[in-house]
């Protein structure tokens, strides 16, 4: 990115945000003289494990603390063995639709009624799987309804997917549903993860498009900026396009903060929206899409012989 006299800040950032470069404008006390640890929602936070250590150095590395705060809200993922199924399943995009159906359904879940995604005999076997995986329960014959009802949306749930797929299929430590208290331009960060000696941020949009506005794009642009990625993407988990919606909202954003950005395909609905900025949906899959992401940032960085 060239400097540009009227975005100084901008001038003298080592490096833009990956995803189609969108990134706000640097704000002086986005890097805090002393980090400041951020304020505990519910209670002490769980032992880290090395995923998130190196989340941890990275963000103190950027001036921010930084203790493995998290939303408490509970996830719809179940613990021991189940969660590998779980996890597997959830690569499938009709399941993760289903699930969405089961928290609007909590407390009358049956398969006729979870049909809209996947057949009866689909979404019974799915019921059957979350019964045993300890997230739903019998509640009369063929009905059960949701153990927890604390969960209240898929969102999480999707963070900790999307934290799980940079951790077991390309190896990236990886952390999900951070809480960074006195953050500049807020502390709420969906997946922070590092490889390579580099910082990925991702926020993730379970909603359909038509429910994403313009000053979510905005919001993200400003956490990319506090927190000064290499490469940084909004996931929407949707097979609809993005060009319809999104991209228009990028656009708009980018021209209100005068940024000299343009969109630009990278391949199917995968699109470049900014210096090392993404916009991505899950068609024809997430993991795919995110690799695609990935292999398209570090690829840049390498050795290219014509």
């Amino acid at each position: 990115m060239r400097a540009d006299a009227r975005q100084p800040a901008l001038a003298r950032a080592p490096a833009a945000v990956l995803l189609d470069g969108l990134v706000g404008h640097a704000t002086g006390p986005y890097l805090a003289e002393d980090p400041v640890r951020a304020k505990r929602t519910a209670g002490p936070p769980p032992a880290l494990d090395a995923g998130a250590r190196a989340v941890r150095a990275a963000l103190r590395r950027r001036g921010l603390c930084w203790e493995g705060e998290h939303d408490p809200t509970p996830l719809l993922v179940p613990d021991g063995a189940a969660r590998d199924r779980h996890y597997d399943l959830l690569g499938h995009y009709s399941y993760r639709l289903f699930l969405r159906d089961v928290l609007k359904q909590r407390d009358d879940l049956r398969p006729e009624r979870l049909g809209r995604y996947v057949g009866p005999p689909v979404a019974a076997r799915y019921l059957r799987f979350l019964a045993d995986a300890g997230l739903v329960r019998r509640a009369g014959r063929g009905v059960y309804r949701l153990c927890d009802d604390r969960i209240v949306s898929f969102g999480g749930t999707l963070e900790w997917y999307v934290a799980q797929v940079l951790a077991r299929e390309f190896e990236c430590a990886s952390a999900h549903g951070l809480r960074i208290a006195h953050a500049a331009h807020g502390g709420d960060y969906d997946v922070i993860a590092c490889t390579e000696g580099e910082v990925v941020y991702i926020e993730t949009k379970s909603a359909p498009p038509r429910q994403i506005v313009q000053e979510e794009v905005g919001a993200f642009l400003d956490r990319v900026d506090t927190l000064r990625p290499d490469l940084a993407l909004f996931l929407a988990d949707t097979t609809l396009r993005m060009r319809d919606k999104l991209v228009p909202l990028f656009g708009a954003e980018v021209a209100r903060r005068r940024l000299a950005w343009e969109a630009t395909r990278l391949e199917r609905e995968l699109w470049r929206v900014g210096p090392e900025v993404y916009l991505l949906n899950a068609d024809p899959d997430l993991r795919r899409n995110l690799g695609a992401c990935l292999a398209a940032h570090f690829r840049s960085r390498g050795i290219a012989l014509g």
